[in-house]
């Protein structure tokens, strides 16, 4: 008896220790970054989160099939759609356009009926698409969670709610085979910060011209690699866009490492995201 006394008394400071390991780990699992100050985490392709004190949204980061693109992986896209740790508290989806390497419908349809405070910002094109998996879906509250864009195209809505505010932009898609396709540019204010998440455009005048996105001060612009390697893209970036600082997206698979050192020859201070999950702060 005395024994099993003495082994309890050495035991219990071990789980007692073992607790408290683990509610640090959960408090500190996704500390919010302070004011002034931005967290970017990324999940695959063109998705990130980015997080400024308690604002956490998440940007064209929920699709199922990136066929030549990065995907996330199953645990991921599991972990967001039901809220889960790294993935709590996002207020808002945004998605730019109805592509299945930005956007799947059902997985955001399952993310707002289990995330019933977040709200999906899209435009009229992907909400046609998702619109079919609403009927199917008794328990989303659409009226509540749903913001869409009904600015013409290369006009601009802005959107503002708790902090946050995302001047959408209406430009096209870039290729020939898809340019009918209405893709939302998003200019995002968070933290003091102003990021801007081009998505698909293409590099053209009439895509970038009317916005003056040049007197903005652009903190840190996410601008696929097409751009980057591209003199029209270049040409653009520095006439209409002029950001502090650069991060690539959406590049393929069998590309990255090549294209990365083509690109850095061209803007040696640009930013890459590796691995999924990674995060930086700007």
């Amino acid at each position: 008896m005395k024994r099993l006394f003495i082994t309890i008394l050495l035991v219990f400071p071990a789980i007692h220790l073992f607790a408290q390991d683990m509610l640090r780990q959960e408090t500190m699992e996704s500390p919010a970054p302070p004011a002034g100050r931005c967290e970017v985490t990324y999940i695959a392709n063109s998705g990130f989160i980015f997080a400024s004190g308690n604002t956490r949204i998440l940007v064209d980061a929920l699709y199922l099939n990136g066929d030549i693109w990065e995907t996330p992986s199953k645990k991921v896209q599991k972990a967001i759609t039901s809220g889960s740790a790294p993935f709590k508290n996002i207020s808002h989806l945004l998605v730019s356009h109805y592509h299945e390497d930005h956007f799947n419908p059902m997985l955001v349809s399952r993310f707002l009926v289990n995330n019933p405070k977040a709200i999906l910002v899209t435009n009229s094109q992907t909400d046609s698409v998702i619109g079919r998996v609403y009927k199917q879906d008794p328990q989303l509250k659409r009226p509540d969670q749903l913001k869409i864009i009904t600015a013409p195209m290369f006009g601009s809505e802005i959107y503002e709610a708790n902090g946050l505010k995302v001047k959408c932009l209406v430009q096209r898609h870039m290729g020939k085979d898809d340019y009918k396709v209405e893709r939302m540019g998003l200019l995002i204010e968070m933290g003091g910060k102003k990021i801007l998440h081009i998505g698909d455009a293409d590099y053209t005048d009439e895509n970038f011209a009317g916005y003056n996105l040049q007197d903005e001060n652009i903190d840190v612009a996410f601008i696929h690699y097409w751009f980057l390697l591209d003199c029209e893209g270049r040409r653009i970036i520095e006439t209409y866009i002029k950001p502090e600082k650069i991060v690539i997206t959406h590049i393929p698979y069998d590309e990255l490492r090549r294209n990365y050192k083509r690109i850095k020859e061209y803007y040696p201070d640009v930013e890459v995201f590796l691995n999924h999950l990674d995060k930086k702060v700007f």
